[in-house]
């Protein structure tokens, strides 16, 4: 997705991307077919996510 911005209306994009790109893969999965292989790929997209909020909420705190 690219290197994300210390600009937090650029921070928010990148995360709605993130969410959206999330929402896709999810979206994209047969209910009769996910293994644990799948949760674990979702796992870890969503570990990465929290990683970028808890990354642009210090940015944002030292913003203003």
């Amino acid at each position: 997705m690219g290197k994300a911005s210390k600009e937090p209306i650029e921070q928010f994009r990148y995360i709605k991307k993130r969410i959206h790109m999330l929402n896709q893969v999810v979206e994209s999965m047969e209910e009769e077919e996910v293994d644990i292989n799948d949760l674990q790929h979702l796992t870890e997209m969503i570990t990465q996510l929290q990683i970028k909020l808890a990354r642009f909420k210090k940015d944002w705190e030292s913003y203003k």
